[in-house]
């Protein structure tokens, strides 16, 4: 098979979505899934070919996901032929996944099946009856665990997404599936249930159907979802961000922190903060390849900021919401990029890039921050609003979808936003009005001087 299963994804490009809701990911996984099957026809038909050239009398068929071979055979025990023929075509199910190591596997079960029908020495036992593929499917989620990671890739191009995607699905398997009991409908619909809260149910009920797309489960468990209850969040206004940014050099500066080392961390934990405050950036596309040399190319006239493809939503340009923090927050001085630089190429794997992301945080709250490093991105999406950008523009800059923008951005708008948005409307009114006082006393003084200059003519 020429390990084809490592090789299936290296002509595949990951496609870019600016969606990173349930949707956007899923059409990620419907590319990659269609992409593994035609691979995978591909190859069932050089195996078929194979089997064909060989004079075996056995063929090979994908169906739900399993692979089963054809083949004409002596009657079943307690069969019986409509022709009065004592053999009928029949499809054997050996409980052999439908992937590349499966159609390897069968590939040798067919020779061997093959050869019983060359002898005429085929019976029927347990193995073609099918009972033993019954019983090798009744696996504990134990025995799965052990092979997680193979099936999860088997199907997926490994990039840094999907590798981030596969730690999260490990961290849950772990926490609510590892258990010696046995993988069926029923344990985990108990498992589902026994969620409260929202968010963990329903990932947890899309990890129980990758299990059962890899087990040949039928059990539909999308009647048990819960609905997402927003939290309330703090979204800092302007002047809070700008009076917090000093907050991490204030900290790195104090006795506690030892060496001269540590001590000069805040710098970049302070490029981070004002590249996601200016951006909208989420904490991983700052820190995973940025394009630093862009960000201060003269070349750069736009001050944009571009997000590497390799992040949730793809590649993209980011145009600063808040231009004149370039300055006030130094985003371009070259010792803020080069801490930043050397903290982005100081992971190697997507443990390590985690691991970094969770330090960000840490470092916000240890300063004293009172609002998380993603709630700098909600305050980009609300000041948006209030200055009018159109919607799709603040979309395609925070890098997901207008759908996503106004369903989930937009529960962030405070009472006090909104205070801002009609004291806002209200004094453009005012002013308004007050330009048109200004206009009418101008006219007024115009007409004034029309007249006297009118009298002077006629003196």
């Amino acid at each position: 098979m020429d390990d084809i299963q490592g090789k299936v994804f290296n002509d595949f490009k990951v496609p870019s979505t600016s969606d990173g809701s349930y949707r956007g990911k899923m059409k990620i996984v419907k590319e990659q899934k269609e992409h593994f099957n035609m691979k995978l026809k591909e190859k069932l038909a050089e195996v078929n070919q194979r089997l064909k050239e060989s004079k075996t009398k056995v063929a090979i068929e994908i169906s739900l996901g399993s692979i089963q071979l054809r083949a004409t055979l002596p009657l079943k025990p307690e069969d019986v032929s409509k022709n009065g023929k004592q053999t009928k075509q029949y499809k054997i199910s050996l409980g052999i996944p439908a992937n590349f190591d499966g159609l390897k596997t069968a590939e040798e079960e067919a020779y061997e099946l093959g050869k019983l029908i060359a002898r005429k020495t085929f019976v029927w036992n347990d193995k073609y009856l099918g009972i033993q593929a019954s019983s090798k499917n009744k696996i504990t989620y134990n025995e799965f665990y052990k092979t997680l990671e193979k099936r999860y890739f088997s199907t997926r191009k490994r990039t840094i997404k999907s590798e981030h995607t596969f730690m999260i699905v490990k961290r849950f398997f772990k926490r609510y599936f590892l258990k010696d009991s046995i993988i069926s409908a029923e344990t985990m619909t108990d498992i589902v249930k026994d969620i409260p809260l929202a968010t963990i149910r329903n990932k947890v009920i899309s990890l129980c159907s990758f299990i059962c797309e890899e087990l040949g489960i039928e059990v539909n468990l999308n009647n048990l979802k819960l609905e997402y209850k927003l939290k309330e969040r703090s979204v800092p206004c302007d002047r809070e961000i700008v009076e917090s940014i000093d907050l991490f050099r204030i900290r790195y500066s104090n006795h506690m922190v030892k060496t001269r080392a540590n001590r000069d961390n805040w710098i970049v934990y302070k490029q981070i903060y004002g590249l996601m405050a200016t951006y909208g950036l989420r904490p991983r596309e700052v820190i995973n390849k940025p394009d630093l040399d862009w960000l201060v190319s003269k070349e750069n006239i736009h001050n944009t900021f571009k997000v590497h493809d390799d992040n949730k939503t793809g590649s993209r340009e980011v145009f600063p919401f808040v231009p004149e923090w370039i300055d006030l927050f130094d985003l371009k001085s070259q010792v803020q990029v080069k801490y930043l630089k050397e903290f982005a190429e100081s992971w190697n794997d997507v443990n390590q890039l985690e691991s970094r992301i969770v330090k960000i945080a840490a470092n916000f709250r240890r300063a004293g921050i009172k609002f998380k490093p993603y709630d700098l991105r909600h305050a980009c999406a609300i000041r948006a609003h209030l200055q009018k950008v159109p919607i799709k523009a603040a979309a395609d800059n925070l890098g997901h979808t207008v759908e996503i923008h106004t369903k989930t951005y937009q529960k962030w708008f405070s009472l006090e936003n909104r205070r801002i948005a009609f004291d806002t409307a209200f004094e453009k009114e005012k002013e308004n009005e007050e330009l048109k006082a200004e206009i009418v006393a101008l006219n007024k003084k115009i007409f004034e001087l029309e007249t006297e200059l009118a009298t002077l003519k006629k003196i």
